[in-house]
């Protein structure tokens, strides 16, 4: 209540307050199609992290889906902890009459890499079923489980003074995280071991 009282007393809103003020002015039919019109075209990106609101939103702002495209991958919708809802996109198609692009070829990866993929996706009770494809080639990806964040540090550094001793240099292996803060036990482990290593973030 302090935190609302505190906003109303300075004339300001937050994020959610910015789309509950939006939804709630388009609700009125004169509102919403006079702030439709200004648009010929609305793009929304990222549409697997959109949450029920945002998608009320884009339904008054563009009912019909005139003029509406949007782009993103179900397969990412990693936000439900933030009430993104996969949902959105998955019924999109459908709920606007819209037709669906897949775009299934991947520059970044490889055939056997892309498979492990599809079929994790797969498994998903909803998906849209895509099949990435790529013309690269390369070694089948490993699972490895390991007890517990340091043991995997340790694993890693194993294996990159194992294919340093097979003649692969430090300077060609690469380890990918999605967060550059997720590195924090593998830089331990590689200062500890004294294993030279560069950061890009």
């Amino acid at each position: 209540r302090a935190y609302a009282q505190a906003k109303a007393a300075q004339q300001l809103l937050d994020y959610d307050d910015l789309l509950l003020a939006w939804h709630q002015l388009l609700q009125d039919d004169t509102l919403a199609a006079h702030v439709s019109a200004r648009f010929d075209a609305v793009l929304v990106d990222e549409y697997q992290d959109t949450n029920r609101l945002q998608a009320a939103i884009l339904q008054r702002l563009a009912p019909g889906g005139r003029g509406l495209t949007v782009v993103g991958d179900d397969a990412q919708s990693i936000y439900r902890f933030r009430a993104a809802e996969v949902g959105n996109i998955l019924g999109f198609a459908e709920a606007y009459g819209a037709a669906t692009v897949r775009l299934e070829r991947n520059y970044r990866s490889s055939q056997p890499i892309l498979d492990a993929a599809t079929a994790v996706i797969h498994q998903a009770p909803e998906h849209q079923g895509k099949a990435l494809w790529t013309p690269r080639t390369g070694p089948r990806p490993q699972l490895l489980t390991v007890a517990d964040e340091l043991a995997q540090a340790r694993s890693v550094a194993d294996r990159v003074l194992a294919q340093r001793e097979e003649g692969v240099r430090l300077k060609q292996q690469a380890v990918l995280f999605r967060t550059g803060s997720h590195s924090a036990a593998l830089e331990l482990e590689l200062a500890r071991r004294q294993i030279p290593f560069v950061k890009y973030g």
